[in-house]
């Protein structure tokens, strides 16, 4: 992994980025690439944008194999109502813009917007909504019922994977790419999380 600072955030290049980005432009025409990438920044900007609007400093971002990872400083000490802003930034900064390309007739750029606000709301760890979803149950069940939080947590990722398959299978999609990240998701559910 390579790291450095950048005006006091922490930028760290985990060596399986390149090695994904490698594969996906062998996978995706370039056009499909650079907008998913350009979706990716956008998301991430969203996110940095609220740190700043909330004074909430990152501390570190995170570019691996699943995508960029922007993390609070001092996120276990960030009141739930910022952290849970900050992280519903991004997928709102993409809902946004799918809204705004698909009004100037640029359908397949919206998509690209779409699927990643949907992709990051969805509860497993490695995305915002799982981040967001474990941090309701926590705040929930830390002092009376800590045990039903992981088992909340497994049965809703189980549901989801079960159900989001399903639906793009009965609907007959069979992108390769979109079904390796459901599967990469759904196997990094039994992986703890943290707040990103």
């Amino acid at each position: 992994m390579i790291s450095v600072r950048l005006f006091g955030t922490r930028i760290l290049l985990d060596f399986t980025a390149p090695a994904w980005l490698a594969l996906l432009s062998l996978m995706l025409p370039g056009t499909v690439l650079l907008r998913t990438l350009a979706a990716c920044l956008l998301h991430e900007s969203a996110h940095f944008l609220a740190m700043a609007l909330l004074h909430r400093p990152p501390d570190s971002l995170r570019i691996s194999a699943v995508g960029l990872c922007l993390r609070i400083r001092d996120d276990a000490l960030c009141p739930t109502a910022p952290l849970s802003c900050i992280l519903l930034a991004g997928a709102a900064a993409n809902g946004l813009a799918a809204l705004g390309l698909l009004f100037f007739g640029m359908p397949e750029a919206a998509s690209a917007n779409f699927s990643l606000a949907m992709l990051n709301l969805l509860p497993y760890p490695a995305t915002d909504g799982g981040t967001l979803l474990e941090l309701l149950l926590t705040q929930r069940w830390l002092t009376t019922a800590p045990e039903r939080i992981g088992a909340v947590l497994r049965r809703v990722r189980i549901g989801t994977t079960l159900v989001f398959g399903g639906g793009l299978w009965a609907a007959g999609v069979r992108n390769p790419p979109l079904w390796a990240m459901l599967f990469f998701l759904a196997g990094s559910a039994g992986v703890s999380s943290s707040a990103h």
